[in-house]
C-alpha cells in the first residue's frame, strides 16, 4: 500500500481533496473499511479514470484509493514503456558487409591465416563474399559458401551438421550424411559455418568462413556476429577455438 500513498502525493493537486486518514492509512497499508467520503472533481478524474468532464461523484476513501492506484499504474506503464524495434526479417547488403568486415577484422586481430568469408541470405543466395590477400587455396571460396549453404538448408551450424551424423560413429548415419553431400554438391560437414536467426528464431542467413582451422573459421564468424550490434541469434552459441589471441566480445 505504500505505493498508493506515493501515487496520491505524486498525482494530487495541492488541495485537501483527500482526508488525512486516507493518506495515513494508505501509507500503513491498513485500508480495511470506509473512513469518510471524498468528493472527486471531474477535472481531476478526466486525467485519471476517463470520467465525463461534466460529472462528479462521491467515493469512499477506499474507492478513491483504488481509482488512484489504477491510474498511477497506467501512468507508470505508459511513461516507462519503450518502443520495440521491428523484428529483423532479412539481412540487407549493409548488414552482410558489416558481418564480412567483422570476420576479416577478427582474423587480423588474432593473426589467423587469411580466409574467404561468404554471407548468404535465407535462400542461400550470396550477399557478400570477400577474399583476403594471400589466400592460398583456390577452393576456399567454394568451401566458405558450402559451409554457409549447409547452415541455411539444414537449419544448424556446419559443425552441428557433422556431429549429428558422426558423433555415434554409426556407419549408416555417416553414409546418409555423405549421400546428402554428394546429392547436393554444395554441403560441408566441418566447422566454419554459423547460422543467423532473428529475435523470432527465424533463419535469416548464415556466414561461412574457410582458410584457417575449422575452429578458427567458426570463431571469427561468431565473434563478427557478436560484435556487429545486429539483433542476431547465432548457432553454435559458443566457440571451440583454443588459439584466440584477442577475444574482445567472445564468450
Amino acid at each position: 500500500m505504500k505505493i498508493i500513498a506515493a501515487s496520491i502525493s505524486f498525482l494530487l493537486p495541492a488541495t485537501n481533496a483527500f482526508s488525512p486518514q486516507l493518506l495515513a492509512a494508505a501509507g500503513r497499508g491498513t485500508l480495511h473499511r470506509p473512513l469518510s467520503t471524498t468528493a472527486l472533481s471531474s477535472s481531476y478524474l478526466d486525467n485519471l479514470s476517463s470520467l465525463s468532464s461534466r460529472s462528479s461523484f462521491t467515493a469512499t476513501d477506499e474507492q478513491a484509493t483504488e481509482i488512484l492506484d489504477s491510474a498511477f499504474r497506467r501512468t507508470v506503464s505508459s511513461t516507462s514503456s519503450t518502443p520495440t524495434s521491428p523484428r529483423m526479417s532479412k539481412l540487407s547488403l549493409t548488414d552482410a558487409d558489416t558481418l564480412a568486415n567483422g570476420v576479416i577484422d577478427n582474423v587480423k586481430r588474432n593473426d589467423f591465416p587469411p580466409i574467404v568469408v561468404t554471407v548468404v541470405d535465407r535462400q542461400a543466395n550470396i550477399l557478400v563474399q570477400k577474399r583476403m590477400d594471400d589466400v592460398c587455396h583456390a577452393a576456399f571460396p567454394e568451401f566458405s559458401y558450402a559451409k554457409a549453404y549447409t547452415c541455411v538448408t539444414m537449419g544448424v551450424s556446419s559443425r552441428e551438421f557433422r556431429d549429428k551424423y558422426t558423433v555415434t560413429n554409426d556407419s549408416a548415419k555417416i553414409g546418409q550424411m555423405n549421400s546428402m553431400m554428394a546429392i547436393s554438391g554444395k554441403m560441408a560437414a566441418f566447422p566454419g559455418g554459423i547460422i543467423l536467426r532473428n529475435e523470432g528464431n527465424e533463419i535469416i542467413g548464415a556466414i561461412g568462413v574457410s582458410g584457417a582451422s575449422g575452429d578458427e573459421d567458426e570463431y571469427v564468424a561468431l565473434n563478427a556476429a557478436w560484435e556487429s550490434g545486429l539483433p542476431l541469434h547465432v548457432s553454435p552459441k559458443e566457440h571451440s577455438c583454443t588459439t584466440v589471441k584477442s577475444p574482445y566480445f567472445s564468450t
